[in-house]
C-alpha cells in the first residue's frame, strides 16, 4: 500500500466497501522514511555490486587455473614446458578479453587482481563476497600490497587490517591508512628504500588529446608538497582580493586548477616570474608550508621511527630530523614516543596563526566530515554548538568543515556532536549515525577551554585559554593527490 504526500492512501483497499487508511505521521516523518528507503537500497545495490565483482573474481581466476592445468591442450607440444605455461596464460587472457570485450591491457590487469585476491588476500576477497568493500576498496589493497609477495606474513597482516578498515573509510582514506600501516609493520628501513626510489627521481612528458600533454615529476615527497602548497596558496590568493593578479587573468575568470597550472607553466617556463606574468606579485608573497609530525625520540637521535608528512605518509628518520631542524616552510610537531600523543607545535613560524586554529588544524588533518579528504588548511573552523547558542569556543565544540559540508551542517537537517577523544558522531536526515576520528588521538582528560567572553552587543573578545588547557595535539596528513600505483603483481607463469 502506498500514500501519498497528504498521508492517504493512494492504492486501493482490498475490500470495495474498506476506507482508506489514514496514516498518522507528519509529512516530515514520512519523507525521512522514505528518504531512508532509498537510501537503504542503494547500499544494498552495493552490496549486491560487491558480491557480482566478488564473484567475477572468483570466476577468472577458476577460467585461468583451469587452462593452464590443462595447458596440453591449447598449447603445442612442441614447445618448452616454461614457454607452454607462459603461452597458455596468455591464451586464456586473450580469450577472456575477446569474450568480454576488454582491452587486453585490461584484462591482463583484471587477471593479476584476481590472482592476487585469490590466493594471497583472503580477507579482502571475504569482504567483497560478504558485500562489505567496493571492488574500488579491493582494488587499493592490491595495489598497496603488490611488491609484497617476498614477504607473505606482512601480506598477511595487512590483508587482514586493511580488510577491517576497508568496510568504514573512502578508498582514499584506505590508501592514506594502508601506506602507513605498511612502514609500522615493515622491517626493511624506510631509509633504505627512501634513497632507492629517489635515486629514480625523473620528469615525465605524457601526450594528452587536443593539443595537450600531462608534465609528470618524480620527486620527493617533502618537495612535492611543498610545490603543492605554494600552488594552492597562489590559486587562493589569486581568487580571492585579486592579490597582485593582472586584470587579464581576472578577467578570464580561471578556476584554481587553471591557476595552478598557469603559475607552474610561468615559473618553469621563466626560471623566475617575468613582469609581464600575471602571477608576478602573488608569487613574491606566498610561502608554503606543510606540517611534519617528528617522534621526539627522533628528534633527539636516539630512534629511528619513522616521521608523518602532511598529506603524504610516513618518511624516513633522516628527513625528519633534516626538516625539523632547518626547514623553514615545515612546522614541526613533537609526538610521544609511547602514546603518540602531541607533545608540542613548533612556535618558530614567522606570523603564526592563533594557537587554537593551529591546534585543531593538526588534530582534524581533514575535513571532519565522513569521507571528506579536503585538507584542514583549506578548510573553515566550525563551532559545532553555534555560538549564538551558546557554544563555547573550545578545542571540544569546534572543527574544521570545507565550505560544503559547512554549509549542509547548518542548513539542512544533518547534525553532528563531540564525543570524547575528538571523535564526532554525525546523523544524517534519515538517522543514519556515521563516526569521524580526528587525525590523531586526544587525550582522555584533556580538560575543555572555557568559553570567550562576549563584549556588548554580542561581539567576541579575544579567547582566553585556561591553564589546564591541553597541549597541541594531532597531526594533519591528508589524502595525496592521485598518483600512479604499482600495478599487481602477475601470475608465476
Amino acid at each position: 500500500m502506498r500514500y501519498g504526500s497528504n498521508g492517504w492512501s493512494t492504492g486501493h483497499s482490498e475490500r470495495p466497501d474498506e476506507s482508506p487508511i489514514r496514516d498518522d505521521r507528519s509529512p516530515y516523518a514520512i519523507a525521512q522514511d522514505g528518504l531512508f528507503e532509498l537510501i537503504e537500497a542503494s547500499v544494498q545495490a552495493q552490496r549486491v555490486e560487491a558480491m557480482n565483482a566478488a564473484m567475477r573474481v572468483d570466476l577468472i581466476f577458476l577460467t585461468v587455473m583451469f587452462a593452464l592445468r590443462s595447458e596440453e591442450a591449447f598449447v603445442a607440444a612442441s614447445v618448452t614446458p616454461e614457454r607452454r605455461r607462459e603461452m597458455a596464460y596468455r591464451s586464456v587472457t586473450a580469450e577472456l578479453a575477446t569474450a568480454l570485450h576488454v582491452p587486453q591491457s585490461t584484462m591482463e590487469r583484471q587477471v593479476s587482481e584476481a590472482w592476487a585476491l585469490a590466493t594471497e588476500l583472503p580477507a579482502t576477497l571475504g569482504a567483497m563476497r560478504n558485500g562489505q568493500i567496493s571492488p574500488r576498496h579491493a582494488a587499493v589493497i592490491v595495489e598497496e600490497t603488490a611488491d609484497l609477495g617476498g614477504d607473505p606474513a606482512l601480506r598477511a597482516k595487512l590483508d587482514e587490517q586493511l580488510a577491517v578498515t576497508a568496510a568504514t573509510v573512502t578508498a582514499a582514506t584506505l590508501r592514506r591508512k594502508a601506506r602507513s600501516l605498511r612502514e609500522d609493520l615493515r622491517v626493511a628501513s624506510i631509509a633504505e628504500r627512501h634513497r632507492a626510489a629517489r635515486a629514480k627521481r625523473r620528469i615525465e612528458l605524457e601526450p594528452a588529446r587536443d593539443g595537450m600533454a600531462w608534465l609528470h615529476a618524480l620527486l620527493p615527497a617533502p618537495d612535492a608538497l611543498l610545490i603543492k602548497d605554494r600552488l594552492d596558496r597562489v590559486a587562493l590568493a589569486a581568487r580571492g582580493d585579486g592579490g597582485g593578479i593582472t586584470d587579464q587573468l581576472r578577467d578570464d575568470q580561471l578556476s584554481a586548477d587553471h591557476l595552478r597550472a598557469d603559475a607552474a607553466r610561468d615559473l618553469l617556463l621563466h626560471g623566475t616570474l617575468p613582469e609581464s606574468s600575471g602571477f608576478a606579485a602573488t608569487m613574491a608573497g606566498v610561502r608554503p608550508t606543510v606540517h611534519v609530525t617528528v617522534p621526539v625520540f627522533t628528534l633527539m637521535g636516539a630512534g629511528e621511527a619513522p616521521g608523518l608528512l602532511d598529506g603524504y605518509g610516513p618518511i624516513d628518520a633522516d628527513t625528519t630530523r633534516r626538516l625539523a631542524a632547518a626547514a623553514p616552510s615545515f612546522t614541526r610537531i613533537l609526538t610521544d614516543p609511547v602514546s603518540g600523543t602531541v607533545l608540542d607545535v613548533d612556535r618558530t613560524r614567522y606570523r603564526p596563526p592563533a594557537d587554537l586554529k593551529r591546534w585543531l588544524e593538526v588534530r582534524d588533518g581533514t575535513c571532519r566530515f565522513p569521507g571528506c579528504n579536503r585538507r584542514a588548511a583549506r578548510c573553515e573552523v566550525d563551532h559545532t554548538i553555534d555560538w549564538q547558542h551558546d557554544g563555547h569556543t573550545a578545542f571540544d565544540n569546534l572543527a574544521h568543515l570545507c565550505s560544503l559540508h559547512h554549509h549542509l551542517k547548518h542548513e539542512t537537517s544533518w547534525s553532528v556532536q563531540h564525543l570524547a577523544d575528538g571523535v564526532m558522531e554525525w546523523r544524517s536526515p534519515t538517522g543514519r549515525v556515521h563516526v569521524s576520528h580526528p587525525r590523531r588521538r586526544i587525550p582522555r582528560d584533556a580538560d575543555s577551554l572555557g568559553p570567550p567572553a562576549r563584549e556588548t552587543g554580542g561581539r567576541r573578545r579575544g579567547m582566553q585559554r585556561s591553564s589546564s588547557s591541553p597541549p597541541p595535539e594531532s597531526a594533519s596528513a591528508s589524502a595525496p593527490a592521485p598518483r600512479q600505483a604499482p600495478r599487481p603483481e602477475p601470475p608465476p607463469f
